[in-house]
């Protein structure tokens, strides 16, 4: 009888403990932080090889690019993106992207035959670090169409009138000084579900 009462005694214990670890296992589960949700996204292919912006330090959500609305007269939209393996998010970086799109008036597909040289012109340029420190300026031509932006969407952004876009881009950028060196970029897409963020937290 004393074995039946320990046996049952032990299988108790052991249940207890199985209880006990599948709660506590519970709570961590529940404790787990979530991870953030990227509000904004931004990729392309730079002559066939994918390119995204680069990264500061190990978090996820600080990346070097942002979309953001300007109205004077009218309205446009700039899109920079950075890549560089320190980090770096000037004009020191190893590759430094820069597109303005001029009087934004809707979705559709827009021609940029501008010049960064002049501050209201809708422009592509794309600047590629050389091992002597020196840049390279790829620019869009001016005499005939080589870059596009096609705005897909724009996003409703809760409390504020800026509006979010989605879209991509594509075209061919000519070294500035010699027209028979080029890039392709291709497969450029951007999401920016909060726009004129300039601290590159592109997370919720």
């Amino acid at each position: 009888m004393k074995t039946v009462y320990k046996r049952i005694f032990i299988q108790l214990l052991f249940l207890s403990i199985f209880v006990c670890l599948s709660s506590c296992n519970k709570e961590q589960v529940l404790l787990k932080p979530k991870k953030p949700l990227p509000l904004n996204t931004f990729a392309m292919e730079v002559n066939g090889q994918a390119w995204q912006p680069g990264q500061i330090g190990k978090d996820e959500c600080m990346r070097t690019y942002y979309g953001a609305w300007s109205s004077l007269d009218y309205s446009f939209f700039n899109i920079v993106a950075y890549r560089d393996p320190q980090g770096l998010a000037d004009a020191s970086s190893e590759n430094a992207l820069q597109i303005q799109i001029m009087n934004v008036t809707g979705l559709g597909k827009y021609e940029l035959t501008g010049s960064y040289l002049e501050s209201f012109k809708s422009h592509a340029s794309f600047t590629v670090k050389k091992p002597d420190g020196s840049h390279v300026r790829y620019i869009n031509r001016r005499d005939v169409s080589s870059f596009f932006v096609v705005f897909e969407k724009f996003i409703p952004v809760p409390k504020t009138d800026i509006k979010g876009v989605k879209g991509v881009f594509y075209g061919t950028l000519f070294n500035e000084v010699n027209p028979l060196d080029s890039i392709t970029l291709t497969q450029g897409n951007f999401t920016f579900s909060r726009t004129n963020r300039y601290n590159f937290d592109q997370c919720d």
